[in-house]
């Protein structure tokens, strides 16, 4: 839990972290910023506990920490907002987990409870670092089980890691069963720990490597509706090329 100390920084310097766009549009408009996006639906993703953790799952899934903020559990939609492009390849902007159908009148900064608060400037996020490309999101409970099942496959064949013994098959088997928005070698995956009915998605992070935002969205009764990953500021970051590849024809 964050000390009292922190929660009083917390308290002071909130507004300030909060994401000011309006992330849910990226799901329910055709465009962002005049650049077309599209929504990608990928399944559904369980949270036991409710507390949740994003990290990138080939490098820091072990050590992803929960929110502090936390979700009711339950089994919720997940949703990413895609930018088609021949230019640059068809991009992840924002993931949503649907936590409820109301629309968000705010957008809370993800956190751990234990960041540094002193100095910081407007709009300054916090977020997790991808290494490898790919992000996650999943509950607490659905990270130890599955550590408890890869304990249990290194037991069995040693020297194995699971991205190339694993989730590298995984991600090229949906592709071909799904490859709308996809690369050959796969760019999403919705997987499901074995035995259990425990599940979390995968999926390409943006750029790339970076450091990634997840904000909490809250509806006007002040319940959690909604959480996002926000990869890429679409208005801010196609913007010079004049709203995407139909803009250019």
């Amino acid at each position: 839990m964050p000390s009292k100390e922190w929660l009083e920084k917390y308290e002071a310097v909130k507004e300030k972290l909060r994401c000011k766009k309006d992330l849910d549009a990226y799901f329910t408009e055709k465009e962002i910023g005049g650049t077309p996006v599209d929504t990608l639906e990928i399944g559904s993703v369980s949270f036991p506990t409710g507390e949740v953790i994003a990290c990138d799952p080939l490098v820091d899934l072990d050590g992803a920490r929960p929110y502090i903020q936390t979700i009711p559990a339950g089994r919720y939609p997940v949703a990413i907002c895609v930018v088609p492009s021949e230019k640059y390849g068809d991009r992840y902007a924002c993931v949503k987990v649907a936590v409820s159908g109301e629309k968000p009148v705010r957008y809370e900064l993800g956190l751990c409870g234990d960041e540094e608060l002193d100095e910081i400037e407007e709009d300054e996020f916090f977020g997790f670092c991808v290494d490898a490309g790919m992000g996650c999101v999943a509950d607490v409970q659905t990270r130890d089980v599955f550590f408890e099942y890869w304990k249990k496959r290194e037991a069995e064949e040693e020297g194995i890691d699971y991205y190339n013994d694993l989730f590298c098959d995984l991600l090229e088997e949906n592709a071909k069963v799904l490859p709308k928005y996809q690369r050959e070698g796969g760019d999403w995956l919705n997987w499901t720990v074995p035995g259990t009915k425990l599940n979390f998605p995968i999926f390409a992070s943006g750029w790339g490597d970076g450091v990634y935002p997840v904000y909490f969205g809250y509806d006007a009764d002040g319940k959690v509706c909604g959480v996002y990953i926000h990869f890429i500021d679409v208005e801010e970051e196609y913007k010079d090329d004049g709203g995407g590849d139909e803009a250019e024809e």
